[in-house]
């Protein structure tokens, strides 16, 4: 997600801010939230978003707090979910639950944030050059920001549902959380989930089992960086391509035996061209010819 939030100093005098797992949560809500009214697809209901507000649930909730992270810090979806009804309680933000989802609405998303509706001129002109390159206006400008990543020295990693999502297909909640399990598997790195996904996208192989193969074998030939897992490929790939071309036989041709072409040489010498050969000289040269195939059989 692009853009950015404004947060008030005042925040340091808030019991939250002496919780930093919490104080983390608040920091996500406020990053989750939309920045203009748009329209959201969840499941075949189309949802309207106004500025403040996200759509989240338990599972996503989690998996969104917890990326990138390691197990012994992970927190449960049920804490989280306890948490986040405890920022409600404290006047930070309302929740309004349905049967699949549910919206959370900042509160006071207005008075704390308008200072975000800059306009990327505004914005670049008070920042030095390499910075303007990379400036955004919010989460909606997107597009701007994927013209700039080649001037930029580094690069944002994406994460791995969202990757999955959008180049293969949409993942479960199920297949999200083993998903994200494998970065904690790989020690946080991402890249090599990555990879996985990648290489389902090349191969036309556009479902979970397969990627979810791919980091088993990884695993259990304890490759842990990219650079090893690629080259660990490239040398399937070239002893597969070895073995296809090892298994190729020429193809073999039947070779005459002398005696036919023999016989076949009697026939063109005892017929002028033209005559007609009878059925009963045919049958004849035909019984001479089995026989001899018997002879040289035995």
């Amino acid at each position: 997600m692009q853009g950015w939030v404004s947060i008030h100093r005042k925040i340091m005098n808030n019991p939250v801010w002496q919780d930093p797992k919490l104080l983390k949560l608040w920091m996500l809500c406020l990053l989750e939230a939309s920045h203009k009214e748009h329209e959201q697809l969840v499941g075949k209901q189309i949802i309207k978003l106004e500025p403040g507000q996200f759509i989240t649930g338990r599972f996503s909730l989690a998996e969104s707090y917890n990326y990138g992270m390691k197990k012994n810090e992970k927190v449960n979806e049920r804490t989280l979910w306890r948490w986040l009804k405890g920022l409600e309680n404290d006047d930070f933000l309302t929740i309004k639950s349905e049967t699949k989802y549910s919206v959370v609405t900042i509160n006071n998303w207005n008075l704390y944030q308008h200072d975000v509706q800059l306009n990327d001129q505004q914005v670049s002109n008070k920042c030095p050059a390499n910075v303007q390159q990379v400036s955004t206006n919010n989460n909606g400008n997107k597009g701007n920001n994927d013209n700039n990543l080649n001037t930029t020295t580094t690069t944002e990693l994406e994460n791995p549902i969202a990757l999955f999502e959008k180049i293969l297909c949409r993942l479960s909640p199920i297949q999200s959380h083993s998903l994200m399990k494998w970065v904690d598997e790989f020690e946080g790195k991402s890249e090599i989930v990555n990879e996985a996904i990648t290489i389902a996208d090349n191969k036309n192989k556009r479902y979970f089992g397969f990627v979810e193969f791919l980091l088993k074998e990884w695993a259990n030939n304890n490759l842990g960086s990219l650079d090893r897992i690629r080259a660990y490929e490239q040398e399937k790939f070239n002893k597969t391509k070895s073995n296809t071309n090892f298994n190729r036989k020429p193809i073999r041709k039947e070779k005459t035996p002398s005696w036919f072409e023999e016989e076949q040489q009697k026939v063109s010498k005892i017929k002028p061209v033209g005559d007609v050969e009878s059925p009963e000289e045919k049958r004849a040269r035909l019984e001479r010819i089995q026989q001899k195939y018997q002879k040289s059989g035995s």
